[in-house]
């Protein structure tokens, strides 16, 4: 009989994304536990974007008539603005903004309201 010779079988997947899921919590748990001992947290609700949607929203929203190195250049114009314009909306809504990545679940998804004000959509 010839022995199996491939090294990933569905316990090794199962168990490497069970480590990936732990390793998220745990990365969530020790975040909030820093914000809050030094009173970051101050009553603010955490909230989470779903940046995959987030970029498809982006692109369903821009004119089918653009070529696709136009957009492209409009997809990496936005990632580049992501960062300041998440902090400015977390800030002004007295917010904590996760990727919804990080989340397992409860909490209210914002990344309509990011795009948004980034003006990307109506």
């Amino acid at each position: 009989m010839a022995a199996d010779t491939n090294p990933i079988n569905m316990s090794t997947l199962f168990g490497a994304c069970f480590v990936a899921a732990a390793l998220l919590v745990l990365n969530l748990a020790v975040t909030l536990s820093v914000l809050d001992r030094y009173g970051l947290l101050q009553n603010r609700e955490i909230v989470s974007i779903n940046a995959a949607n987030m970029v498809m929203g982006f692109v369903a929203a821009q004119d089918a008539t653009i070529s696709e190195e136009e957009l492209q250049l409009r997809v990496r114009a936005l990632n580049q603005s992501l960062d300041g314009a998440i902090g400015t909306f977390a800030q002004k809504r007295n917010v904590i903004v996760v990727n919804s990545a990080a989340i397992l679940g409860g909490t209210r998804d914002v990344t309509g309201d990011v795009l948004a004000h980034l003006g990307v959509v109506q």
